[in-house]
């Protein structure tokens, strides 16, 4: 979750100003896309649309515009995350800068103990409507939210801002050469209009109706869940887990909340496309955030089997001696006084204090040991005479945690 410390400024006071060039956007595409989808329906048109949404929310929003460029809640190759965010323009919302800085003022206005009803959907249906699909805000005192390192700066993100709109002509031109007018309304401005505004929608829903699962509180508004649009959004419309951890890739936590962006993120993982995927566990600790119900977060991951388990172990036990290893360890013994966890561990580890985790956790690279494991490998650190009681009692710990594991 990005953090700003200096950002001062006011969120709550400001006018709503009609921009022209957004409100002749969406009102020509769509238009457009009554009109001339009227008039040159077939259904190898209409698959183009759903297919052409299904992508560009799918790989363009939801992976590149929101939970990459915005979130960076997970790693790729940059051609990868170029093509992922291309996509993202796709949508028809706004150059990347754009989005970013948009989203950033929301997210930090609705963190806030109050904030403009333009930042929080605070307005009734039809007047939120007007407001953020021909509207603009203009604050009188804005926050300073700068850009991540990296994007402000980046040439290509650069170019698609100043030329969002035109780069929505080539794959218009490929639609026209492959299906001629019919393709083009469908799979270009349908699906523009369908994008823009299904976003306004899914946000107006987002923050007014909807389940949750946690509490922000002192927050200006709660994000809520919007159940029957999982799919539709591609996972997006769990927004009441986002609220509670913005940082985190995945963003259906809990049983059966569908999340397709999910799906595909694990997949490329395994083709290791993807790699350093946040999860909540990963996400900073927030004294504000609270669970109101009893529902049991999945797992993000397959549960280990013994055979890795043992193996993470060896991994970590090879160079917990090493004196150039770098190794961290996380936990709820983060609130202890250091002098009190440097006798346990001593001074080769690293300590990271994070109350938020319910574990103790020592981290080698991307190897991490949980539980009882990490406390006696943190131990065996000290020195020879630790290190060997520790690998003694290794194999009783490694079973109590498996038995712990199938337990829960």
């Amino acid at each position: 979750m990005v953090e700003w410390q200096n950002a001062e400024g006011d969120v709550t006071k400001g006018a709503v100003r009609w921009e022209p060039v957004r409100s002749l956007w969406w009102t020509g595409m769509t238009g457009i896309a009554i009109v001339g989808g009227i008039a040159t329906f077939s259904w190898s048109a209409l698959a183009v649309f759903l297919a052409a949404t299904a992508c560009v929310l799918l790989f363009g929003h939801s992976l590149g515009s929101h939970r990459k460029l915005i979130h960076d809640s997970f790693q790729c190759p940059k051609w990868l995350e170029y093509l992922f965010v291309y996509a993202g323009v796709q949508v028809g919302l706004s150059g990347p800068l754009g989005l970013v800085r948009q989203h950033d003022l929301r997210d930090y206005a609705q963190r806030q103990a109050d904030c403009h009803p333009y930042l929080r959907h605070g307005r009734s249906f039809w007047a939120d409507a007007w407001w953020q699909l021909h509207c603009r805000l203009e604050l009188d005192a804005p926050p300073h939210l700068p850009l991540r390192p990296g994007i402000g700066d980046d040439p290509f993100y650069r170019l698609l801002e100043r030329t969002w709109m035109l780069q929505q002509l080539p794959p218009m031109i490929l639609l026209y050469l492959a299906g001629g007018w019919s393709w083009v309304i469908w799979g270009g401005c349908a699906r523009i209009s369908a994008g823009v505004t299904g976003h306004w929608l899914i946000g107006w829903f987002a923050h007014n109706h909807g389940p949750m699962h946690h509490v922000v509180d002192g927050a200006a508004v709660q994000g809520r869940n919007v159940k029957l649009a999982s799919l539709l959004t591609m996972g997006e419309s769990w927004h009441n887990n986002h609220h509670a951890y913005p940082g985190s890739a995945r963003l259906g936590l809990y049983a059966g909340e569908w999340d397709p962006g999910w799906w595909v993120l694990t997949f490329l993982r395994k083709c290791a496309l993807v790699w350093g995927i946040r999860l909540p566990r990963e996400c900073a600790w927030r004294a504000e955030l609270r669970q109101i119900d009893d529902a049991r977060m999945v797992s993000s991951t397959p549960r280990p089997t013994l055979a890795a388990m043992a193996r993470d172990l060896l991994a970590v036990a090879v160079h917990v001696r090493a004196p150039r290893s770098s190794m961290t360890l996380h936990g709820p013994f983060a609130t202890l006084p250091e002098p009190a966890l440097r006798s346990l561990v001593g001074d080769r580890i690293a300590l990271a204090r994070d109350p938020g985790s319910a574990r103790m956790a020592l981290r080698h690279g991307d190897v991490t040991v949980i539980g009882m494991p990490a406390i006696l490998l943190a131990f065996a650190s000290r020195n020879f005479s630790a290190f060997v009681l520790a690998i003694i009692l290794l194999p009783a710990a490694l079973l109590g945690e498996m038995l712990r594991d199938r337990l829960s």
